[in-house]
């Protein structure tokens, strides 16, 4: 029963192919939608078990990345909820309803865990919440999150371009943190006694077999590793991007570290297609808070079975696990005892 009250709710979400609302998820095991909530677990517990996954998953590893990012979860009724604002859609090139959700999960390239995330508030509801928290506060709490996770392990931290700003950067570069981050072409950096544009910078061009360039230039006054990095696309295209890191290292590792970052978009992805993400219907930021981490605790899971069974996607897991019954999933994912053992301790 202990560990039903865990892990339900995420058995529920795996099976279910419609709308996760708590009354559809409810029907799976003829229950009512208010039984279905008070399965729900608050988002410490997710958050505590999601964490002790990760350094189950990545006991052994040397190196760890911590992969930070940001995704709207849409809500087309959300001026009735609690905590929903305003945000750009970069997708669909308009204003919408949404709550933004910042996330950090752990990653070694194939597997990957959330270990936390937090709600960040348009202007338009800032007086309705708590004080807002800046991008770099939230990057620092992750970071020490990670470190204190997995201490003595390296944390490479990476990131789009929209987190390689001045303040993170220089915290960065000042407490000595290993990152990768992408950076616009139209970064305007100091190098060879001058300044220069990333995308005019003769030391920085390829040519021939070349994929990848680094350099070292000033910006802002950081001392800065510039990457650029040739890319070509199924259909034979090639583009240039650039990426800025505060730790010297070839050119090649560069790029291969960069790539550590993408698995957290697989992850969004993942989990609003196939595990309702975006399915939660209660006017409670709490309760929509406590959905999204309970959904982050279902891919987690999804990973240590993917890992375990070989599978080679996530997604291909989650279809794997729709075709048994519902009993079956709950005893096979509780074997992970010696994880939800304590955390009620």
């Amino acid at each position: 029963m202990f560990e039903n009250t865990l892990i339900s709710y995420s058995v529920l979400t795996i099976l279910s192919t419609g709308k996760r609302s708590f009354e559809n998820l409810g029907r799976l095991i003829n229950k009512s939608g208010d039984t279905i909530r008070r399965m729900l677990n608050p988002a410490e517990i997710s958050c505590t078990i999601m964490q002790k996954i990760a350094q189950a998953m990545f006991c052994d590893s040397k190196t760890i990345y911590l992969a930070v990012d940001d995704t709207l979860i849409k809500k087309i009724y959300s001026r009735f909820m609690v905590g929903s604002g305003w945000f750009f859609d970069t997708k669909t090139r308009r204003m919408i309803n949404a709550y933004k959700l910042m996330a950090a999960m752990i990653s070694d390239g194939k597997h990957t865990i959330p270990i936390s995330c937090k709600f960040m508030f348009s202007q338009d509801v800032l007086s309705k919440t708590d004080p807002v928290i800046s991008k770099l506060e939230l990057v620092q709490l992750f970071f020490k999150l990670a470190q204190k996770l997995f201490p003595g392990k390296k944390i490479i931290l990476v990131a789009d371009g929209l987190f390689a700003t001045k303040d993170i950067l220089q915290w960065a570069s000042k407490e000595g943190i290993n990152c990768e981050m992408r950076m616009h072409s139209n970064r305007v950096v100091f190098h060879n006694s001058k300044k220069q544009n990333l995308s005019n910078i003769k030391s920085l061009k390829l040519s021939g077999r070349r994929m990848a360039r680094t350099i070292n230039a000033l910006w802002h006054d950081i001392s800065l590793y510039i990457t650029s990095e040739k890319r070509i696309d199924k259909h034979g295209d090639e583009s240039i991007v650039y990426l800025v890191s505060t730790y010297k290292a070839k050119p090649s590792e560069h790029v291969k570290n960069y790539k550590k970052r993408w698995p957290i978009e697989k992850v969004f992805r993942t989990t609003k297609q196939y595990l309702g993400l975006q399915e939660c219907f209660s006017t409670k930021m709490q309760t929509q808070f406590d959905h999204v981490c309970n959904v982050f605790l279902t891919y987690a899971l999804v990973q240590c079975e993917m890992k375990k069974k070989g599978f080679n996607t996530p997604e291909e897991c989650i279809k794997a696990l729709k075709r048994k019954k519902y009993r079956n999933i709950l005893h096979r994912l509780s074997r992970l005892d010696q994880i939800f053992g304590d955390i009620y301790a």
